[in-house]
């Protein structure tokens, strides 16, 4: 094989291949049509000499050949990004370029929701494309995939993904809600309320809230009677119910009119929900990541107050 034979579009092909397993969503992925990504497939095959993907069943393998590629071919095309194909300047009055950000609908909702409204009066050729939280966001953010990843402190092991920066954003605490005409809620969120009612949880790929913990903790019993995979779709799910459900507040305030609800003040010490972006190292000095993380921490001081303590606190201790 020589170097000539490959050209960077194929690279990129090469890359979503190994990453999807699969033609469509690799096509899907790329823009491109099914048919473009297949021609693609059977040349990277001819230039490497390797079958790179075989069916196994219903769904497709890489071959060992594929699996020593996956990480070499993301570098080679992530140090491309970074350096060679990325300005050297960035105006965002001027300047076109597609942002991808992986949160939460929580996240979404209380700091991605203002932050496109800020960059939407900045600046006219920015798309920012908003993800939900996925199996695959460590190794979104491993292989330099997605500009920023908003997610939990305590989710996140940074030996997991050494080669990432982050930045507190969002400092928030929870509290108890229900419906505005609950029959037994007063205005506290207490134990024995907990115990009595039904309740609403929250569960995400198989995981809880981060706020189960604290709950379990101080002794408090619930009885599950519903569960749900979106912080928003619980606000709305407790009217004309005597469920209770814990969220942060100020995704709890923001829905608290839409949604028939109040809020509880939670008897029982819960710890404050703490989310930082996550991003790769190799876009610190990225002028047009620069001005996205800048635009970013703007908009949580304004929506999270608490959010700039808790960097200085960082800037810190470090």
């Amino acid at each position: 094989m020589k170097l000539g034979q490959i050209d960077l579009n194929l690279l990129v092909v090469l890359d979503a291949l190994l990453r999807e397993k699969n033609v469509t969503r690799a096509a899907e992925s790329l823009h491109l049509s099914q048919p473009a990504t297949s021609t693609a497939l059977a040349r990277l095959r001819r230039v490497l000499g390797d079958e790179l993907l075989h069916k196994n069943g219903r769904y497709l393998e890489l071959t060992p050949r594929a699996e020593s590629l996956v990480e070499p071919v993301r570098e080679v095309l992530a140090t491309i990004e970074q350096t060679i194909a990325r300005p050297t300047t960035f105006d965002p009055t001027r300047d076109s370029r597609h942002f991808s950000v992986i949160g939460s609908d929580y996240v979404c909702t209380t700091l991605l929701r203002p932050l496109i409204a800020r960059l939407v009066g900045l600046a006219t050729g920015l798309q920012v494309d908003a993800t939900p939280v996925g199996p695959r966001y460590l190794e979104a953010l491993h292989r330099d995939e997605v500009d920023l990843a908003i997610l939990p402190d305590r989710i996140v092991d940074p030996s997991s993904i050494p080669d990432c920066s982050r930045i507190p954003v969002i400092v928030d605490r929870f509290v108890g809600v229900v419906w505005r005409d609950h029959p037994h809620a007063e205005d506290r969120l207490t134990a024995d309320l907990l115990s009595r009612s039904p309740y609403l949880g929250y569960v995400n790929q198989g995981n809880r809230s981060l706020v189960e913990e604290d709950l379990d903790a101080a002794g408090c019993t619930r009885r599950v009677a519903a569960t749900s995979t979106s912080m928003v779709t619980m606000a709305f799910l407790l009217a004309s119910t005597d469920l209770v459900a814990v969220l942060p507040e100020r995704l709890a305030k923001r829905m608290a009119i839409a949604a028939e609800i109040r809020l509880l003040e939670p008897e029982m010490p819960l710890r404050p929900l703490c989310q930082s972006a996550f991003w790769h190292s190799r876009r610190n000095r990225d002028p047009g990541h620069v001005w996205l993380r800048e635009q970013l921490f703007a908009v949580a001081r304004l929506e999270f107050p608490e959010t700039a303590a808790t960097v200085m606190a960082t800037a810190a201790a470090g």
